[in-house]
């Protein structure tokens, strides 16, 4: 009953909750693999992944059978920077269960986040030949991201023979994506189209909240992040790394930034790091019994002190420990304001595109995250002038060292661009920056397919073919 209960509560993401009771089935048998495993489920969720490599080997050494505490192992040794005991997990559990197309799809991922398209295709496609199973979805998804098919051998028979098999709203949600993107690869504009709206839609009910709701707390932050709080900032703070925060909107380019600055020998990154919100802020509040951005009204100089050292183990984590470390979570921009009090040597790049191809990509995209904003275009209408007017403040204080790019400019002119970019860092423009897409550096974004070539314009003006839908139904309330 106490497992079940624990288990319940990590499903709603209770996760004090559930670590109380994971701890105390774990007084009372220290050997219970399913309560390790629960546990180290949640320190990854909180990303403090040695922890979670700890928890996690013993949970497998209990349960040495079981798939999914290696899949979450493997998700742990990429988080410490382990990639190649990642591979080492992932291979062990596919010969485990040779013929089940879950431990193939897994290592299937891993070679794709670590730019081995060949081999992540190979997998996907020996794990499709394995039957229909729920991650059949997944692996087809996966097939058609990597866009090697054409008219005569492409996987729209599989798919539609899929969507007869199931009636689970995700899967079938998954499968319209798809399909859209298998229709929209095969140039039949009108059909991807109809079936972008049906993913869209689908994905829109599994969302629980309408984007206006965040209205308030946008007004909130703004309202709390004044002159008179920015002064809270240590000016004489110095540390021999600087955090660079690269925010902005979804599908802007924040990937290609990253890995263009990754690949210049003096910088380091995190990846999508939550620690501001997840470490940081929580750490803020639980200290003041105050939600963000309330809070920041009773930041203290301890505090902040403390609240600082938190983010610099985050960048300890980084490797290498780099003069430069970048976070490329684009909703760091709600934090801005915190970031610069906790760090005045903190540099922020925020990057923007057109704003109809930005919603045609998000439109096109499938974010297993369910906000309104990613799957439906008025809502994304909406948060996207959040952002602006929130931008637009964090814009008004003018000693915040923020760095505009466009994604456009970028693409038509990567060296003048990134030249200037790094000036603005304090750096110089190295040639390896252009030659990004030949890392094998783990990226996990929706970009990692298309950041294993080099700068090309394929996708500047992708969304003018379907101008008049697209722009119908961003009018639509």
């Amino acid at each position: 009953m106490l497992l079940k209960k624990a288990n319940q509560l990590l499903q709603k993401n209770m996760l004090k909750e559930a670590e109380f009771h994971y701890k105390t089935l774990l007084k009372s048998n220290p050997e219970n693999g399913e309560a390790l495993f629960g546990l180290g489920k949640i320190a990854l969720r909180l990303e403090r992944f040695d922890a979670a490599v700890y928890l996690l080997q013993k949970a497998c050494e209990r349960m040495p059978h079981m798939l999914e505490p290696l899949h979450a192992l493997a998700d742990a040794f990429n988080g410490v920077n382990s990639p190649k005991d990642a591979l080492t997990v992932l291979e062990y559990a596919k010969s485990l269960a040779n013929n089940n197309p879950e431990p193939h799809y897994y290592l299937a991922q891993h070679y794709l986040t670590h730019g081995n398209l060949n081999k992540a295709h190979t997998t996907f496609a020996h794990a499709l030949s394995m039957g229909i199973y729920p991650v059949t979805a997944y692996i087809l998804f996966e097939l058609v991201q990597l866009g090697r098919f054409d008219k005569e051998h492409n996987y729209i028979s599989n798919l539609h023979h899929l969507l007869m098999q199931t009636d689970n709203l995700r899967l079938k949600m998954v499968c319209y994506y798809a399909l859209a993107k298998s229709y929209d690869k095969l140039e039949d504009i009108e059909q991807a189209f109809t079936y972008f709206v049906l993913a869209n839609k689908l994905q829109r009910k599994l969302s629980n909240f309408n984007t206006q709701e965040l209205e308030p707390f946008y007004s909130e932050i703004i309202k709390h992040n004044t002159n008179a709080f920015m002064q809270k900032r240590d000016k004489s703070f110095t540390t021999n790394i600087t955090p660079v925060f690269i925010i902005g909107m979804p599908r802007s380019g924040s990937t290609l930034v990253e890995q263009m600055l990754a690949s210049h020998s003096q910088f380091s990154s995190l990846g999508e790091s939550t620690s501001i919100s997840n470490d940081a802020v929580a750490f803020i509040e639980q200290k003041t019994g105050v939600t963000y951005p309330q809070c920041l009204a009773h930041l203290t100089p301890d505090l902040i002190k403390k609240a600082r050292e938190m983010y610099i183990t985050t960048l300890k984590t980084a490797s290498p420990i780099s003069p430069f470390i970048i976070n490329k979570l684009p909703s760091n921009y709600l934090s801005l304001g915190l970031i610069y009090v906790l760090f005045p040597n903190a540099k922020f790049i925020n990057l923007s595109r057109d704003f109809n191809a930005t919603a045609f990509s998000i439109f096109t995209n499938y974010f297993a995250e369910n906000e309104p904003y990613f799957c439906s275009l008025p809502e994304f209408k909406l948060y996207h002038k959040l952002y602006e007017k929130l931008m637009s403040h964090w814009h008004s204080f003018k000693e915040m060292p923020i760095y505009d790019v466009n994604y456009e400019a970028l693409i038509n002119n990567p060296k003048g661009q990134l030249t200037a970019l790094l000036n603005f860092l304090g750096c110089q423009y190295e040639d390896g920056c252009l030659a990004f897409h030949k890392r094998t550096s783990a990226v996990t974004t929706l970009s990692k397919h298309a950041i294993r070539k080099p700068v090309n314009n394929s996708a500047l003006t992708k969304w003018e073919r379907y101008r008049a839908p697209l722009l119908k139904l961003l009018d639509e309330n």
